[in-house]
């Protein structure tokens, strides 16, 4: 509590009530965030248009993020740890490793509009991580997080025999990554064209080689 006068002591002076809680703030400049580059390109991030888009004022934005590149940085990191998390979560429920399979990799791909809003970040990101010596480093550190939780559910279907023991893991990994990689663009650009049925049936025509039972491993819908 503060006081009036000095030396004088009668009437106590309120402190201003807290605004915003601080992490709630830093997730609508993040949201924000999301929206400039989705709808206007990562080249068009700066502190003011953020400012502009979250309803603050760009003092407000530079008391949480030191500059642009911490900022896109944020943005990535919370999409890419979101989607991550979700994907490792639906990989841990129970079903046969197919299904297991592309509920992960629905996970991470546009087939709602927040998600299409992530992909589009994930994709101004990796463009501009071919300039960016750090925004590359967040890649590759994002690619062996993917790969290592693929990996493991890939080795759980060869443990439970839904894959052959010769299944080189190294490898389906390869391909479930690009094959991720190419359903976030085509969705990106031409949803249409990739229902779940068309995607499911990709996803076990690339598995179809490794499963141990080739006619009776179908991703449920």
């Amino acid at each position: 509590m503060l006081w009036n006068a000095p030396g004088c002591c009668q009437h106590p002076v309120e402190r201003m009530p807290k605004i915003t809680d601080a992490a709630k703030m830093r997730q609508r400049i993040i949201a924000a965030t999301w929206t400039v580059i989705a709808t206007e390109g990562i080249q068009s991030v700066s502190m003011r248009r953020v400012a502009r888009a979250a309803g603050s004022t760009t003092g407000l934005i530079t008391h949480y993020f030191q500059d642009k590149d911490e900022l896109v940085t944020r943005a990535y990191r919370t999409v890419l740890d979101r989607m991550i998390g979700d994907a490792a979560r639906r990989i841990a429920a129970p079903g046969r490793v197919s299904e297991r399979l592309l509920a992960a990799i629905e996970a991470i791909e546009p087939t709602r509009a927040e998600m299409k809003q992530f992909t589009i970040v994930l994709m101004n990101f990796w463009a501009q991580a071919a300039f960016n010596p750090a925004f590359a480093r967040h890649c590759h550190q994002d690619y062996r997080r993917w790969r290592t939780l693929i990996g493991r559910t890939i080795r759980d279907g060869i443990r439970t025999g839904e894959l052959r023991r010769d299944t080189d893991v190294r490898r389906v990994c390869d391909l479930l990554t690009l094959l991720s990689d190419g359903f976030s663009v085509g969705m990106t650009l031409t949803p249409a064209a990739y229902p779940r049925e068309r995607r499911a049936g990709i996803l076990l025509e690339v598995l179809k080689p490794y499963l141990v039972r080739q006619g009776r491993g179908r991703a449920s819908r």
